[in-house]
């Protein structure tokens, strides 16, 4: 393909991305709708938009940005995996799926078995980082077992 045609089909892929974005952006904001988050502001423009933002500094993949962008769908609002698969795709939904709690929380907090690839443990930390930033109104325990749990490494 020579270069002319190929910046005709980077175009057009750009502007599938910026379609897709507008979609997912008023898709998530809807399904969160009136949700706050512990400080009293809204969980979306507080929270997710913050995942976003956060996942945006290290990929500019379509698929983990709209994933970003429903993070906490599945586990907080009306939305289902299928919903996600119908209207963003399978990927998207996945990825989706694989940072969705399972179970009751419990001592340890929430269990997610399918975390596993690179890409949900790039959006769980995302999604962990935006929560580390926004304890004010937590108590102290609540604080401090979720610090411990987000620690991952050994020390004194």
């Amino acid at each position: 393909m020579d270069a002319k045609k190929t910046r005709v089909v980077e175009s057009m892929n750009g502007m599938e991305s910026l379609l897709k974005f507008k979609d997912v952006y008023y898709f998530a904001c809807e399904a969160h709708g009136d949700q706050l988050d512990d400080c009293g502001y809204s969980y979306f423009q507080r929270h997710v938009l913050q995942v976003v933002k956060i996942i945006q500094q290290v990929t500019d993949d379509p698929d983990i940005i709209c994933a970003a962008y429903l993070h906490d769908t599945i586990e907080d609002t009306d939305v289902t995996y299928e919903d996600i698969v119908e209207r963003f795709g399978k990927r998207v939904a996945d990825l989706v799926m694989e940072v969705t709690h399972e179970g009751q929380k419990d001592n340890h907090g929430y269990y997610f078995p399918r975390l596993k690839t690179r890409d949900g443990i790039l959006l769980k930390f995302a999604d962990r980082l935006s929560n580390l930033s926004r304890m004010e109104a937590w108590d102290e325990k609540r604080r401090e077992h979720y610090l411990k749990k987000s620690k991952f490494w050994k020390s004194e």
